[in-house]
C-alpha cells in the first residue's frame, strides 16, 4: 500500500493520529506507510501540516528579538535535579518541560497572521545504549520542546511538526524521545531516509548558494523553506570532533536530505558519499570543489589557525604529491585507497565549514536556541564515555545562528574568535564572533536587560576530548 493511498483509505487527520503510539499504528498496518528512516514520513508530516493550517495563527518573535536580528538573548533557567546511579539527570523530566513552557512565554507571543505551520528541528542524533535517557546532554532535551509545543498551542499556533535526520526513529525511541512526545502527542517526521532516490521532489525545497567552493545549490526537507513555515532550530549545548562546538549551525544539517546531508565527511570522500547516496554529484556540486577548498584550507593555514592540520595528514598528503597525484586515484577504488592509507580525515574540517556555514545561510531559521540547561561535556555522543552532563541552566537564543554559537562557545569555556567555524563565519560576513562586539540581552521575568560587561556572563568548562580512549581526561579549550 502507497503511504498516500494508505492516509487516504484510513482518514487519518491530525487529531487522531496525535493519540496513536508506534504501536497502535503498526497494528493499524501503518508500517507499509513508514518512510526508510522509520516512523512517520515526510509525506504524512506534509499532510498533517496542510489539514492543520486553517486553524492555526503563525507564531511571533517578542518584539526586543525580532527587530534585533544580530542580538543574542540569554535566559536562565532554574532545573534543579541530581544525577541518578545511570550519570543522567532523570528526575529532571518535568522540570525540563516547565523550563520549555517558560522560555515559550518570553520568546514568542501570539502572532496575527492566519494559516501556516511551525517545523522544529531538535538536535536527535545518534545515541549510544548508555545515553539512553531523555534527559541525556547528547539531546536536545524532549521534554523541553514539548513544554515550548505547549505554550505554541497555548498562542493559537498549534500546527507544529518536530523532524530530524540523519538517524533513524529506531534510536530516538531508544533515546526516549517518544516517551516525551507520545503523552503529549507532538508529531515527528523521521526523515533520515536511507538513500537520496527515496525523497520526492515534493517532499524537498531547493535553495541557491551565492559563492560557495561546495555548493550550487541545496535541497532540504519540507515544510523548511515553506512561504508560510515558522522554522524553530533548538540545539544542546556540547562539543564535536569537527564543528568544535556542536551548536546551532551544525544542527541545521539535518534538515539535508542523504547525499547532500551527513556534512562531517571529510574532502577526499565528499564526492564518493554523494554518489554511493546516488546523487548527481555535478548537478548540485562544484566539480572543482576540491581544489576550491584546498585553497581555503591553505588561506587558514597561512592564516596561523589554532591546531590546524593537528593529526598531520594535509603534510602526508602534500608527502605523496599533494593534487597532482590524488587527481589520478580519485576513481579508481584500489588506487584510491592505497593512496588514503594514512591520509585519514583529510580537509574534513575545512569542508564542514563551508558547507554548515552555508547551509544555515540559507535556511534562515524564525528563531535559534541553544538548550543549554544539561550540556555535555567531553566528546559530542559520549560514546566511549568520555565526559559527562553538566547541570548549566542557561538557554541561548536568536535570529542569526552566526552570533548565537558564537555566545554559546564562550559560555561553554570557548574563545570564537579562535574557533574555525566561527571565524570563518566573520570572514564570509555572516556574522560577528567577538562577543564584546554583539549586543548581548538578558530575560527575566518577561523583562529585557542588556548586557554591559562581557564579563559579567556565568561561563562553563564545556571542553572536547580528541584524544578519546588515549586520554580520556583530555579537555581542549579554543
Amino acid at each position: 500500500m502507497k503511504r498516500r493511498n494508505f492516509i487516504t483509505k484510513a482518514s487519518i487527520g491530525a487529531g487522531s493520529l496525535a493519540a496513536l503510539h508506534l504501536s497502535d499504528m503498526v497494528k493499524a498496518n501503518y508500517a507499509n506507510a513508514f518512510s526508510t528512516s522509520g516512523g512517520m514520513g515526510i509525506e504524512e508530516a506534509l499532510y498533517i501540516l496542510e489539514n492543520g493550517k486553517e486553524k492555526n495563527m503563525m507564531p511571533e518573535l517578542r518584539p526586543e528579538i525580532k527587530n534585533n536580528p544580530r542580538a543574542v538573548f540569554l535566559i536562565e533557567t532554574h532545573v534543579d535535579a541530581r544525577k541518578d546511579a545511570s550519570g543522567h539527570f532523570t528526575e529532571a523530566a518535568p522540570q525540563l518541560e516547565e523550563a520549555g513552557t517558560d522560555i515559550a512565554q518570553q520568546l514568542f507571543v501570539k502572532g496575527s497572521v492566519k494559516g501556516g505551520s511551525t517545523f522544529i528541528k531538535p538536535n536527535f542524533t545518534y545515541v549510544p545504549e548508555h545515553c539512553y535517557n531523555r534527559t541525556t546532554g547528547v539531546y536536545s532535551s524532549p521534554d523541553f520542546i514539548v513544554g515550548v509545543v505547549k505554550h505554541l498551542r497555548d498562542i493559537g499556533s498549534p500546527n507544529i511538526m518536530c523532524g530530524e535526520g540523519p538517524t533513524n526513529s529506531r534510536n530516538h525511541r531508544s533515546g526516549r524521545v517518544y516517551d516525551a512526545f507520545d503523552p503529549a502527542g507532538v508529531y515527528m517526521c523521521e526523515a533520515g531516509y536511507d538513500r537520496w532516490s527515496h525523497f520526492k521532489k515534493n517532499e524537498l525545497n531547493w535553495s541557491e548558494v551565492k559563492d560557495s567552493p561546495v555548493w550550487k545549490r541545496i535541497p532540504h526537507i519540507r515544510p523548511v523553506n515553506d512561504e508560510d513555515n515558522f522554522l524553530i532550530n533548538i540545539s544542546s549545548m556540547k562539543c564535536h570532533l569537527t564543528g568544535l562546538t556542536t551548536l546551532t549551525v551544525k544542527n541545521l544539517q539535518g534538515i539535508a536530505p542523504k547525499g547532500y546531508g551527513q556534512f562531517c565527511t571529510s574532502w577526499d570522500s565528499l564526492e564518493r558519499d554523494a554518489i554511493r547516496a546516488g546523487v548527481d554529484f555535478n548537478k548540485d556540486f562544484h566539480k572543482d570543489y576540491y581544489q576550491r577548498v584546498e585553497a581555503w584550507f591553505l588561506k587558514h593555514r597561512a592564516a596561523g589557525f589554532k591546531r590546524w592540520d593537528w593529526t598531520g595528514s594535509y603534510s602526508r598528503y602534500e608527502k605523496k604529491g599533494g593534487w597532482e597525484a590524488f587527481k589520478k586515484v580519485k576513481n579508481n577504488d584500489e588506487a584510491f585507497t592505497e593512496f588514503m592509507k594514512d591520509v585519514g580525515g583529510l580537509m574534513r574540517h575545512e569542508t564542514w565549514i563551508h558547507r554548515g556555514l552555508e547551509n544555515a545561510q540559507v535556511i534562515k531559521p524564525g528563531i535559534n536556541i541553544i538548550e543549554g540547561i544539561i550540556g555535555l561535556d567531553g566528546e559530542e555522543l559520549n560514546r566511549d564515555r568520555i565526559g559527562d552532563d553538566q547541570l548549566c541552566n542557561i538557554i541561548i537564543a536568536g535570529v542569526s545562528p552566526f552570533e548565537v554559537d558564537a555566545v554559546g562557545s564562550y559560555i561553554m569555556g570557548h574563545d570564537p574568535r579562535e574557533l574555525w567555524y566561527t571565524r570563518v563565519a566573520k570572514e564570509k560576513g555572516l556574522g560577528e564572533n567577538d562577543v564584546s562586539k554583539i549586543d548581548i540581552y538578558r530575560i527575566k521575568d518577561g523583562e529585557v536587560t542588556q548586557v554591559r560587561n562581557v564579563a559579567d556572563i556565568k561561563r562553563y568548562r564545556i571542553g572536547l576530548n580528541w584524544a578519546r580512549k588515549e586520554n580520556p581526561d583530555e579537555r581542549l579549550f579554543w
